[in-house]
């Protein structure tokens, strides 16, 4: 069975994401309101405002020279100038749509800039549909719009600015996101929480039948709120995504790396390396992702490693002294065991399992760390700056 209602549910779901672009985009005492002045509308702490009907389709351009949709919305305007409900002098009026579509009849309303050119407009929009009868369901709307109120719909179209997006409305509120150096690992969560506040505080206005507003500043302190949350995120372990290659794993075992090379010394044996190999890779891809998509930087990554490091040399010294029954492999394994099973965080949140196995595989490799008790005398040692001890 057909029904328009997809379509009509896109209309009105629109202007949430349009909301939100609104919101991001305002400043210090503007207002952004929705279904008051016009689908969307942000009033600014001048006194200017700007007024979006918004209009979609599924498939299609929505605005098209016959479309309903387009001269409903210019007669909406223009009755809202007449009954004093917009100031079509301080109103920047602006229509969005979904959908791109050929050159017509509102792109010249929209490259109209001075009277000349509005008019220009008006006159084209005239020989485009001058074959348009009383009959035809855009006449009412276009009859009042172009031939009742000319003159006042010259100056709105000097006011008048059309924006083409894209599908359901959220790629502009990406782009927006992204342009306020959010990293792009967390324009989603950001995304996400936003769109549900906004839904909740314009539903729950709309429920207790009071304007739906939403003042700058009550979204800075929700944005706020967002970016202290991100600090605190949970580490994503992207190896989930970009899992690690066989090939990779297998070219570690081949070429016995340092890290490796320790880890035999102290008896394990191959099996027991494809899972220490494992948790090398993953927690490297983990650290380069992170630091690319800004969730940690070279700093914090350094200070994880600096206390990983002072964790395994007191338990070395540790297991040194209360362990004098143990032979030297066993000494080893302990200490390994000890380091792997350590709880430790990354900007106050646990990182994924192989994170601190793999990042002492890391410091082993080095090596500025060792797991036998002579492994400075087996691997020569390096320090801090890099140099051979």
């Amino acid at each position: 069975m057909k029904s328009n209602a997809p379509g009509q549910l896109l209309g009105y779901s629109l202007q949430f994401p349009r909301t939100l672009y609104h919101l991001l985009m305002c400043s210090p005492g503007d207002i952004v309101c929705v279904e008051v002045l016009g689908d969307v509308a942000t009033l600014t702490s001048t006194g200017e405002l700007r007024s979006e009907e918004d209009k979609s389709s599924i498939r299609s351009n929505p605005i098209t020279d016959r479309s309903t949709d387009l001269w409903k919305t210019f007669s909406y305007w223009i009755y809202a100038i007449n009954d004093g409900d917009l100031d079509v002098e301080k109103t920047q009026f602006v229509l969005y749509c979904n959908h791109s579509g050929r050159e017509a009849i509102v792109n010249r309303f929209n490259s109209a800039e001075s009277e000349f050119d509005a008019k220009s407009a008006i006159k084209f929009a005239k020989e485009e549909l001058h074959d348009i009868k009383p009959s035809h369901e855009i006449w009412k709307y276009f009859d009042f719009v172009v031939n009742d109120n000319e003159a006042l719909l010259i100056k709105l179209i000097q006011k008048f600015e059309l924006e083409i997006g894209n599908g359901a409305g959220f790629d502009e509120v990406r782009n927006e996101i992204q342009r306020l150096h959010i990293p792009k690992n967390n324009i989603e969560f950001i995304l996400d929480k936003l769109c549900g506040w906004v839904l909740r505080v314009v539903n729950e206005s709309i429920a207790a039948r009071t304007n739906a507003t939403i003042s700058w500043e009550l979204f800075h302190e929700q944005f706020a709120v967002l970016i202290e949350r991100l600090r605190f995120r949970e580490l994503i372990d992207f190896t989930l995504h970009y899992p690690i290659q066989k090939k990779s794993v297998q070219s570690q075992m081949n070429t016995r790396p340092i890290y490796l090379q320790q880890l035999e010394v102290i008896g394990l044996n191959d099996e027991d390396l494809l899972q220490e190999v494992s948790d090398y890779l993953r927690a490297s891809v983990n650290r380069q992702k992170w630091i690319e998509d800004g969730i940690i930087d070279e700093e914090i990554a350094k200070d994880f490693e600096d206390r990983l490091k002072r964790f395994w040399a007191n338990q070395s010294k540790r297991i040194q002294l209360t362990e004098k029954n143990l032979n030297e492999i066993e000494l080893g394994q302990l200490l390994l065991s000890d380091c792997k099973s350590r709880q430790d965080n990354i900007r106050g949140v646990s990182p994924p399992a192989s994170t601190i196995p793999g990042t002492y595989h890391a410091l082993a490799d080095e090596p500025t760390i060792g797991w036998h008790p002579k492994w400075e005398t087996l691997f020569k040692r390096r320090d801090d700056f890099g140099n051979a001890s």
